[in-house]
C-alpha cells in the first residue's frame, strides 16, 4: 500500500502544470507579502511619516503593550484630552492646531483611540473624539461595549441579515470577551490578512488532483488498472491518500512559509493582543487573541481546502477529461467569491458562507450563525463541520465511483 501511495504521489508531482502552479503561487504569495510589508506606514511623535522598516520600528515604540481595564481606558482618554488642549493653546490657528494634533497624537495610536471612541459613541453620531471622551468619562467601558454589541445585532436583525436567535446567541457570547490587551502586533495582523490568499492554494490543489482519476480515463489506463488484483480496492485508496497528503503538504508548506517570512520581517510580538483592535469600527464577539485568531483561520483554510479538494476528486472520478474537472472546480471557487457581499437574501447568504470561497471574505466581525438541534453554531464552527464532512463524503464517493467504473464505456 505504501508503494502505491508513493507512486501516486510522484505522479501528481510529475505534472508540469502542477509544478508551475505551485511555483507560481509561491512566488505570488511572497511578492504580495513583500509589497504589503513595504507599504507599512507610521507617524512618529514629531509628526513625521515613515514607511517600511522604519515604520515598523516606530510602531513598536508607539504601540506599547498595555491591559485596558477601566482605569487604563480613562487614563488614555484624559491623556488624549490634555494633549489636545496643550496643542490648541500653543497654536494660534485652530486649523494648524488640529493638523498638528492629528499628526503627532491621533495617527500614532489610531486603532486604540478609534476603538475606544467607537465603543462609547452612539451609532451615526459622528462626533469628534474629544466630545465623545468628555461625555463618557467615568462610564464603564465594557458595559458600553455590551450595549454597543446589542445595538449592532439589533440592527443586523432588523435588516434581515441575522435572526433573533442569532442575535441572542452573539449577545450572550459577547459576555465571554475579557479585558482587552493592546500592543504592537503588525506581524500577526499581516499573517491573518495573508491567510485569505488560501483560495490560491485551493486553486493549485484543484489543478494538481484533477487528473488523479480523470487522467486514467483520458489515457485509457483505467482498463489496465481496474483489471489488476488491487485495481478496485487498494489503488483508489492509494490515490485518495496521495491526494490528501499532497493537499496537506501544499497548504501547510505555502502558508507556513509565507507566515514565517512575515513574522521574521515584521516581528512576532503581540500574539497575545486582543483581536478586537484589528476591527475598530465593528464589535468583535470572538474572545480570542490575535495569535489564536491566526491559528483558527489556519485551521479554517485547511478544512475549506480539503472540502474543495474532495469535490474535485469526486468530479475527477466522473469526468473523462482532467481539464473539464479543472474548469468546473475553478468556477466553483471563483463565482461564489463574487456573490458574498450582500448577494441574495438570508438563506442564500448562509449557504454562501459555508463554501470554500468564504475564506476570501471571512473575518471575526462575521455574525452569521446556524441553528442545529436547538443549539446555535457560529459560522466558523459550521464551516469546519460542513467542509470537514464534505471532505470525507466526497472522497468516499470518488473512491466508490472509480471502483464501479466500467472500462471502455
Amino acid at each position: 500500500m505504501g508503494g502505491m501511495i508513493r507512486y501516486e504521489w510522484k505522479k501528481i508531482w510529475s505534472s508540469r502544470l502542477t509544478q508551475l502552479s505551485v511555483l507560481g503561487c509561491t512566488l505570488f504569495l511572497l511578492f504580495c507579502t513583500w509589497a504589503e510589508l513595504r507599504q507599512i506606514s507610521a507617524w512618529d511623535s514629531q509628526g513625521n511619516q515613515h514607511s517600511g522598516t522604519a515604520a515598523k520600528e516606530i510602531l513598536k515604540q508607539t504601540r506599547l503593550r498595555r491591559e485596558l481595564d477601566q482605569e487604563a481606558v480613562e487614563g488614555i482618554m484624559e491623556e488624549y484630552l490634555e494633549k489636545a488642549e496643550e496643542i490648541a493653546e500653543a497654536e494660534e490657528n485652530p486649523e494648524d492646531a488640529l493638523d498638528k494634533f492629528w499628526r503627532t497624537v491621533r495617527l500614532s495610536q489610531m486603532e486604540l483611540y478609534g476603538l475606544i471612541k467607537n465603543t462609547y459613541e452612539e451609532s451615526g453620531s459622528d462626533l469628534p473624539a474629544e466630545n465623545v471622551f468628555r461625555q463618557n468619562m467615568g462610564r464603564d467601558f465594557y458595559q458600553a461595549r455590551m450595549e454597543r454589541v446589542q445595538k449592532y445585532t439589533a440592527r443586523l436583525k432588523s435588516n434581515g441579515i441575522i435572526s433573533a436567535k442569532e442575535a441572542e446567541y452573539w449577545n450572550n457570547r459577547n459576555a465571554t470577551v475579557s479585558e482587552y490587551v493592546y500592543g504592537y502586533c503588525k506581524g500577526w495582523e499581516s499573517v491573518l490578512q495573508g491567510m485569505k490568499w488560501s483560495i490560491l492554494i485551493m486553486m493549485i490543489t484543484c489543478v494538481g488532483i484533477a487528473p488523479v482519476f480523470a487522467g486514467e480515463y483520458q489515457s485509457k489506463c483505467d482498463s489496465l488498472f481496474l483489471c489488476m488484483k488491487y485495481g478496485r480496492s487498494r489503488l483508489p485508496a492509494a490515490k485518495i491518500a496521495a491526494v490528501w497528503l499532497f493537499t496537506s503538504v501544499v497548504y501547510f508548506g505555502l502558508t507556513i512559509l509565507n507566515s514565517v517570512w512575515i513574522l521574521l520581517s515584521a516581528g512576532a510580538e503581540g500574539w497575545d493582543t486582543s483581536v478586537q483592535f484589528l476591527y475598530p469600527t465593528v464589535p468583535v464577539s470572538y474572545p480570542v487573541t490575535v495569535g489564536q485568531a491566526c491559528l483558527l483561520v489556519l485551521l479554517l483554510g485547511y478544512v475549506l481546502t480539503l472540502g474543495i479538494m474532495a469535490m474535485t476528486l469526486w468530479m475527477s472520478s466522473i469526468f473523462k477529461n482532467a481539464y473539464g474537472v479543472i474548469v468546473v472546480a475553478l468556477l466553483l471557487l471563483i463565482v461564489p467569491s463574487f456573490l458574498q457581499a450582500g448577494f441574495g437574501g438570508y438563506l442564500l447568504q448562509h449557504i454562501l458562507a459555508l463554501l470554500p470561497s468564504n475564506i476570501m471574505s471571512f473575518d471575526f466581525t462575521n455574525y452569521t450563525a446556524y441553528a442545529v438541534g436547538g443549539k446555535m453554531i457560529s459560522c466558523l464552527s459550521m464551516d469546519l463541520i460542513v467542509n470537514g464532512a464534505a471532505a470525507v463524503i466526497f472522497s468516499a464517493a470518488g473512491y466508490g465511483m472509480f471502483r464501479k467504473h466500467q472500462v471502455n464505456q
